[in-house]
């Protein structure tokens, strides 16, 4: 691999970047794979975002879970690429290391956390890259440059070895530009083997197409005559919840971001950008009734809307609201709220129940719904449907 290769700024380093190497045997022998610089690499420090946070973090002796179970099965790290500073951001634009370019849609950002994977992986520079997934972090950035993401079943991926944001929602996820080789990775890394009964129906969240542009709009309905084809009932439903669980998840999220932040923010006063420094300060004024609270409407929250994903079942709706935006867009603070808050209210679905979730691009649905501009569609699953829901994209392409 040679970095001049990577004309889109994805890699903060090259770990193995030669074309020279020994295939170690196993299931993805010959096959390599980036890694989000949350996750340790041994003798290679963790940045996550920041030039100051390494130091506090310590110099890695061993490799993440995830990056050795992948290398023991025979793939290849060859780098370590950006993250949105401290994983705490959906644009994916870091004021540290600068923001990778998406090359899906030129000016516009690539979505973060996971920016530099999501566009390593677009770009072509590997067929799969590991990002972390908290409240959308795979699943935003594979929306904005048309390709797979897949974040598991809460858990059943050990996170040893990666830097956590906040550990109740916290996910190891994968970004692929095929779903087969997502496939082939995802059942390395899941300790235990999920369900894998079929799905027999999909269900579209009204609310959540209206808080949408028209192009997610026809994504979502471009994917459900796929499944309809693939034998899925498509109903439509309105579930009148996710506003409550975006603000539930931003409480608790917060409260756990900055709980673990806290000592090396105060101790050190590191620089930070100004969204993730505001967000940090909002959270560090939580009172222990507004978390409490939070947590009882948790309880609520998961009930009811847990209930719909029952075996069989797939709820359907917008990985984004839109295609990406453009970064002259994002400078006008009121504007850049208000596409976080519409794209949370989307992606909290899944995070805040752990349950399973994989975003598909135009291209899944038809080869001739592919876009200049993409935008993804969310499939979530039932808790553990994990293989299921890798299985039914592959069905979809076979």
């Amino acid at each position: 691999m040679n970095p001049s290769l990577d004309p889109y700024g994805a890699v903060v380093a090259w770990v193995n970047p030669t074309d020279e190497f020994s295939p170690t045997p196993g299931p993805l022998a010959g096959l390599s794979f980036a890694a989000k610089d949350l996750f340790d690499v041994a003798g290679m420090p963790t940045a996550a975002g920041n030039p100051q946070f390494a130091e506090y973090w310590g110099l890695p002796t061993q490799d993440a879970w995830a990056v050795a179970r992948l290398k023991q099965a025979g793939a290849w790290l060859v780098a370590k690429t950006h993250t949105h500073e401290l994983a705490y951001g959906m644009t994916g634009i870091n004021p540290h290391f600068g923001t990778p370019q998406n090359p899906r849609r030129p000016g516009a950002i690539p979505g973060g956390s996971s920016s530099g994977s999501a566009v390593a992986v677009a770009a072509g520079l590997v067929p799969v890259a590991l990002g972390t997934d908290t409240a959308g972090s795979v699943r935003i950035p594979a929306s904005f440059c048309g390709i797979y993401a897949y974040r598991p079943t809460h858990g059943a991926i050990p996170a040893t070895g990666v830097v956590p944001l906040a550990p109740s929602y916290d996910t190891v996820g994968l970004l692929a530009l095929e779903p087969g080789v997502m496939r082939r990775f995802a059942q390395v890394l899941l300790a235990d083997a999920c369900g894998q009964e079929p799905f027999v129906r999909a269900l579209i969240l009204v609310e959540a197409l209206e808080v949408c542009a028209p192009e997610a709009q026809q994504a979502v309905e471009q994917v459900a005559q796929r499944l309809q084809a693939l034998g899925c009932r498509i109903e439509e439903r309105r579930l009148g919840l996710l506003v409550a669980a975006r603000e539930v998840q931003r409480v608790l999220q917060g409260a756990q971001a900055w709980g673990f932040h806290q000592r090396w923010l105060e101790e050190k006063q590191p620089p930070l950008g100004e969204d993730v420094r505001a967000l940090l300060q909002t959270a560090s004024r939580l009172t222990p009734g507004e978390i409490g609270r939070a947590l009882a409407e948790q309880v609520r929250l998961r009930s009811e809307m847990g209930a719909w994903l029952e075996p069989g079942t797939l709820v359907l709706l917008p990985a984004t609201p839109s295609p990406a935006p453009l970064l002259a867009d994002l400078q006008d603070a009121e504007k850049a709220l208000a596409f976080r808050l519409r794209t949370l209210s989307l992606t909290c679905y899944a995070s805040l129940l752990g349950a399973p979730a994989v975003t598909v691009p135009p291209v899944w649905a038809s080869p001739e719904a592919e876009a200049e501009a993409p935008v993804g569609v969310q499939l979530v699953g039932p808790w553990g449907s994990d293989l299921a829901l890798l299985e039914l994209l592959c069905r979809s392409k076979e």
